[in-house]
């Protein structure tokens, strides 16, 4: 049994062509446009910023929509007055994808309960037998009966799955039989069994989720991990996270909280 840390990794983010921005805009008739954009920020801001301009054809005052007098140049203040009156539906358009790496599937059980705007895929205990079993300390638990009672628990069911292993002939069977008895066998283990997933999310979605999962009352791990989340989204994306404020709670995770409008 080994003792971990779970870990954030930010692994891929939305991309955009800007060439073939520019060649749409001036097909557009926004010539001048043309020049300036993408901006000098993120491609997901950019991308934002591009796909709300289009619904209402506001690159640029007058050009192409005559109802449009003026328009708001910079894109930090475009996003928002974004959020401020909640067009969340062109926040959908960016994502991010991050590996949350040696969390519990404690974790993961809360974390598919957000389907909207997201994509999931998690290691599998069907064909993944583990060499080693490894498992996080919750803040706060760090002696007493509670504690003993966990490393305990933990301990003997590794002792359960290690007997049975032992008695199977792993190199005498196929791959297919291997599948069956390992996915058997994963029915022995806790819930508090380290495990990794990548998890894709737009940034509508990810607003709204950073917010609920740093909740004081959000299960502590959650918390714990989608606080590491809520620094790598407010320092890469500072136009779509400007409004949110971090608070520190007394067991040292933030609450995130928005500042402008909560959902979009």
């Amino acid at each position: 049994m080994k003792l971990i840390t779970p870990e954030v990794y930010k692994i891929a983010e939305t991309a955009i062509n800007g060439v073939k921005m520019q060649e749409a805009l001036e097909k557009l008739g926004y010539k001048n446009r043309a020049k300036t954009f993408p901006r000098a920020t993120t491609p997901a801001e950019n991308l934002i910023e591009f796909a709300g301009r289009i619904c209402y054809q506001s690159f640029e005052p007058g050009t192409v929509n005559p109802n449009i007098s003026k328009i708001r140049e910079d894109q930090y203040n475009y996003l928002e007055n974004i959020i401020k009156k909640g067009d969340g539906s062109i926040f959908e358009h960016a994502t991010v994808s991050f590996l949350f790496m040696n969390v519990s599937r404690i974790f993961t059980h809360e974390l598919v309960r957000h389907r909207v705007g997201t994509a999931m895929s998690q290691e599998s205990l069907r064909y993944v037998r583990p060499k080693e079993l490894s498992l996080w300390l919750p803040i706060g638990v760090s002696e007493g009966d509670i504690l003993e009672g966990m490393m305990n628990n933990f301990e003997h069911s590794e002792n359960i799955f290690r007997f049975v292993e032992g008695g199977i002939d792993w190199n005498s069977i196929s791959f297919d039989e291997k599948k069956i008895l390992t996915s058997a066998m994963r029915r022995m283990l806790p819930d508090g069994l380290a495990t990794h997933i990548i998890w894709t999310a737009n940034h509508r979605a990810l607003r709204h989720i950073l917010e609920m999962r740093t909740d004081p009352a959000a299960e502590v791990e959650i918390r714990f991990i989608f606080d590491k989340v809520g620094k790598i989204l407010t320092n890469d994306y500072p136009g779509i996270y400007q409004d949110f404020v971090r608070t520190e709670l007394k067991d040292g995770t933030g609450s995130w909280r928005p500042t402008l409008r909560s959902k979009i």
